[in-house]
């Protein structure tokens, strides 16, 4: 009876054991959990390697591109010289506020005109009197239809040549051929006007 008890028990813990053996975990090295990054590496390396041509991965446009294939970045080119023209007035032996230049229809529309009168304020600082109002009076047919005025001091002068005013006036018309004129005087202040000269130009909007 006692044998038999105590074979009983002997297979129990043989079983227990066993059982306990089988639940375990494996547990794995410490060096199999980053296999990965291994591969990864091998991976890379074997695309390297099977590349022909490394810069063909780098091209942004193709050689074969009617737009781009030809594209090449260059410095801006930069002009020396000025693109403005230079006033087209000339002054030697000219006098200061007198009729010099004529007056110009530079604008038409379907009932008026713009007109535009160079004035030759002085030819340099030395030319300048004093402080002055230049009065502008536009004369349609006869007819005043606008005036307009410029103050000029010794702040206004070009200090190194010329001081021209541009009197520019728009001429409302009635009629589609006709005169413009603008009369000009000089005005100092607190006294009165004084006539200087006045230029006309014939207008035809037809």
């Amino acid at each position: 009876m006692t044998s038999i008890s105590n074979l009983f028990g002997a297979s129990l813990l043989i079983s227990f054991s066993t059982l306990a053996m089988a639940e375990e975990p494996t547990v794995s090295s410490f060096d199999d959990e980053f296999d990965f990054i291994d591969e990864g590496e091998a991976n890379a390396a074997q695309r390297l390697n099977s590349s022909t041509d490394d810069s063909d991965s780098f091209d942004l446009y193709d050689d074969d591109d009617d737009d781009f294939g030809d594209f090449q970045l260059s410095a801006p080119v930069v002009s020396t010289e000025s693109s403005i023209p230079r006033l087209p007035y000339p002054v030697a032996g000219r006098d200061p506020l007198d009729g010099n230049y004529g007056a110009e229809i530079v604008f038409t529309d379907r009932d008026s005109v713009v007109v535009e009168l160079p004035v030759l304020i002085s030819r340099s600082p030395a030319d300048f009197s004093g402080d002055f109002w230049l009065n502008s009076e536009l004369i349609i047919n006869g007819e005043k239809a606008g005036e307009s005025r410029q103050w000029f001091g010794s702040a206004s002068l070009a200090q190194s040549g010329p001081t021209i005013a541009f009197v520019k006036m728009l001429a409302p018309v009635n009629e589609a051929v006709g005169e413009v004129e603008i009369q000009i005087s000089r005005q100092a202040e607190d006294q009165e006007a004084t006539p200087l000269f006045s230029q006309s130009i014939n207008y035809n909007i037809q």
